[in-house]
């Protein structure tokens, strides 16, 4: 009896920590970050801003401004940077069919559009399913605002430490920073508007009219120019 009993105390105090090591994501967290989906996704359409900034060990790499867009599944983004002494701008978004982005370079600039009906992705989309990417994450509320903290990424590659800033009056993002290597990227919320046209999100060639179009929705790669 004794031995039987050593052995089921041992059982369970392998099984505590194990149990313990399957659950890090509170259910607190994913909680939030589906209400925060939800408050920054408002079915009459969104348009928000948002400061971006890195930094390498104490030296600051990279500033910018992104404009944004979105309702249901279509988007539209505008993004200028500041890269070290280069200033750039880029542009994208997804009508609904046709998905576009454009690129300013140092001797032309080019804009690349493809049929599809996956929602356009860019470096800079906000992530609310980040729990199902990290192994652990810790919650504190700080000054009316929730804070997660994200670490051990399940794949090779992602950030060491990812800290998001949830508003707890509205539940709207507010900050994401990620660590990785010496590198600190902050994105911060400066604008929040409800409310979008549908037309804000067709496709213009004329706004660019330097700019080279690379069409693969069309097998003859004609340029759709109006």
């Amino acid at each position: 009896m004794n031995n039987v009993r050593r052995r089921l105390l041992a059982l369970l105090l392998f099984l505590v920590p194990a149990v313990g090591l399957q659950a890090q994501i509170p259910d607190e967290v994913t909680y939030l970050l589906r209400k925060c989906a939800q408050a920054m996704g408002h079915p009459d359409g969104v348009e928000y801003e948002m400061t971006i900034k890195a930094k390498y060990t104490v030296v600051t790499v990279m500033k910018g401004q992104i404009n944004a867009f979105a309702k249901d599944n279509k988007n539209k983004f505008f993004l200028t940077m500041r890269i070290l002494d280069q200033h750039t701008k880029s542009a994208g978004g997804f009508d609904g069919v046709h998905q576009w982005k454009y690129l300013q370079g140092a001797e032309r600039d080019t804009i690349f559009i493809r049929q599809t009906d996956e929602k356009s992705k860019n470096d800079y989309d906000l992530n609310f399913h980040i729990d199902l990417e990290y192994r652990k994450a810790t919650l504190t509320e700080r000054f009316g605002n929730y804070i997660i903290t994200f670490t051990q990424p399940k794949t090779a590659g992602s950030p060491k430490k990812v800290t998001m800033t949830i508003s707890g009056k509205d539940y709207l993002f507010r900050e994401m920073e990620t660590s990785n290597e010496g590198t600190i990227m902050t994105m911060r919320l400066t604008h929040f508007r409800v409310g979008v046209p549908d037309d804000i999100f067709s496709f213009d060639p004329r706004q660019y009219p330097d700019a080279v179009i690379v069409n693969s929705s069309f097998s003859d790669n004609k340029n759709p120019r109006p």
